[in-house]
């Protein structure tokens, strides 16, 4: 068979090992630690480390001319960007070149699917089996999807070769996670202990879109916790290796000025929470201590909210001083022939919008959050320049001082909404 698939023999041995590996990472992975960091404006950085157990047989049957290869997770069929694998001296790791490594995912697949067929097949049998579980293993993710709705319909047609293929566990499992994803293969030394731990990190791009509808956020219940919890936005964390081990750990990292309000792991699926929450923190820390089943869909949801400290206070700051001078201005006379103080002192706290408001370099994430107190900010900022500008042009006449008031208003429920995002902010 060796001869006739032209794989050296080395990587259908290891790929025969690899299978039952694949399909039951929990049984060999004893812990696997995920850090997500909101940190960088460019990126979100991924850091995976996996505590893994191998006997010294098992050692033995994933060695190729490589080293020895180890399936330690499974990646999105997808460029990664600054991929990096170290292991625990902080020594780099090679991996598995795109052939090599598809050669041995393929190899497994196969090593699956001969375990339930015929002993004896035919040449063109063989052949036919091999393109399309090979199809489904190396194309693009739309192409291999494709590919498996074929094949699952062709067994579930009648077709006993792939019905035997479909029906088996194993093969089930192998075909459903290899169309979208591949195998990363660690190559380390034959040499080394039973007990390892590797760990990679790459950069991804974060999702910022707050969870439901634009419909879904106006319904009456949602309007209500906006109401009350303001300046808030709920985000699912895709944590696709959950279930890839005995226990699994992540841990969330967001930019200054933010905090994690809530936390916890969730099944979206069934629509079941799988640890005990994290509450109020910098940094979320959420902990499935079992193995998951391969069947749950364990991602993290995580409400961030603005940091009570610092621009939340700032922010209600500058409109409790810009809103006070207003409502001097309008009761104690207003003097179009000397503006200059009323003007100076508008303009003075308006200028603590620009410095609250400041945004360069900051994280898209601590944007997003601080849109609305920013546009609060803006109204402020409107209100001062407005009520000045009339005394100074002297519109509507000497003593604008309806301007002052209608400005003060303004200015006044501005202030009441910020002052309400940091009375209710956590932290």
């Amino acid at each position: 068979m060796a001869a006739e698939i032209n794989y050296p023999e080395s990587h259908i041995t290891a790929g025969i090992a690899a299978a039952e590996m694949i399909v039951d990472p929990a049984s060999w992975i004893n812990r696997r630690v995920e850090t997500i960091e909101l940190l960088s404006h460019e990126e979100t950085r991924r850091r995976v480390s996996i505590d893994f157990t191998l006997s010294s047989d098992k050692a033995e049957e994933l060695t190729t001319e490589h080293g020895v290869v180890v399936p330690i997770s499974v990646l999105t069929k997808e460029p990664r960007r600054n991929f990096d694998l170290r292991d625990e001296s902080g020594s780099a790791v090679p991996v598995l070149g795109k052939e090599s490594n598809a050669a041995l995912a393929h190899a497994a697949v196969m090593s699956a699917a001969l375990d339930v067929l015929p002993k004896e097949l035919a040449p063109e049998t063989f052949e036919l089996i091999w393109s399309d579980l090979q199809q489904v293993v190396l194309s693009v993710p739309d192409v291999a999807s494709e590919a498996l709705g074929v094949f699952a319909g062709s067994a579930e047609g009648g077709d006993a070769l792939r019905s035997k293929i479909w029906e088996s566990e194993t093969c089930r499992s192998l075909l459903n996670v290899l169309q979208g994803n591949y195998v990363l293969f660690a190559v380390i030394p034959p040499d080394g202990a039973n007990r390892r731990v590797l760990k990679y990190s790459y950069g991804e791009d974060f999702d910022l879109k707050v969870s439901g509808t634009r419909w879904e956020r106006l319904a009456p219940e949602v309007l209500w916790q906006r109401i009350w919890w303001p300046d808030r936005s709920n985000f699912r964390i895709l944590c696709p290796g959950a279930s890839r081990a005995a226990s699994f750990h992540v841990e969330v990292v967001i930019p200054e000025d933010l905090r994690i309000e809530s936390a916890f792991l969730y099944d979206f699926k069934q629509e079941e929470v799988l640890c005990e929450p994290d509450w109020d923190r910098n940094r979320a820390s959420l902990y499935a201590d079992q193995a998951l089943d391969p069947e749950v869909v364990a991602d993290a949801f995580v409400v961030i909210a603005p940091e009570r400290r610092g621009r939340t206070v700032q922010a209600a700051a500058t409109g409790a001083v810009v809103a006070a001078l207003l409502w001097l201005g309008v009761y104690s006379g207003l003097d179009a022939e000397n503006p200059d103080a009323a003007v100076s002192l508008l303009l003075a706290g308006a200028a603590l919008y620009s410095g609250v408001t400041a945004g360069r370099g900051e994280h898209v994430l601590v944007t997003k959050i601080f849109s609305a107190s920013r546009r609060w900010l803006g109204l402020v900022s409107l209100a001062a320049l407005a009520a000045s500008a009339s005394l100074a042009m002297q519109v509507p006449d000497a003593h604008p001082t309806g301007v002052w008031r209608v400005a003060a208003i303004a200015c006044t429920i501005a202030f009441a909404r910020l002052l309400w995002s940091a009375i209710r902010a956590p932290g």
